[in-house]
């Protein structure tokens, strides 16, 4: 946190006044989480990750941007095929704001499964269990 303790200290027990729980059971050297402050946690994260996807929005609105697309792609696919994918992408979309995030092995399917992209490029036949996901062959190794 790059803080001294006092100061954790100090904003903890600002929280705990401003929300009026106490977010944690203090014991001797020990703190034990409350169920108010998991709750908070939890709650907490959801904000922030919000707050996160409000910032990035305005910044794409500052900058002319109508929506944005990520793609992951497997080290496997040759950069100079990603950057003419990239070229021909925004000569159709010029408005909407590509991230390309280059992957390893199954990386591809993770950050699909978690939601950090919307397509996978050069991933494995190998689909996720319990994944709705459709794929096109690019071709083969060689």
């Amino acid at each position: 946190l790059h803080r001294v303790p006092s100061a954790v200290s100090y904003t903890v027990r600002q929280l705990e006044e401003w929300l009026a729980v106490p977010l944690f059971v203090r014991r001797h050297r020990d703190v034990e989480l409350t169920p108010a402050d998991v709750w908070f946690l939890k709650e907490g994260r959801s904000v922030i990750k919000k707050m996160q996807i409000t910032r990035q929005q305005c910044q794409q609105i500052a900058n002319g941007w109508r929506g944005q697309l990520a793609i992951a792609v497997d080290n496997i696919v040759r950069p100079e095929r990603t950057r003419q994918m990239i070229v021909d992408f925004y000569r159709h979309f010029d408005d909407v704001e590509l991230l390309v995030f280059q992957e390893v092995f199954n990386g591809v399917w993770d950050a699909l499964s978690d939601g950090r992209v919307e397509l996978a490029i050069g991933a494995t036949q190998a689909i996720p269990v319990g994944g709705r996901y459709a794929f096109r062959d690019m071709g083969t190794l060689s």
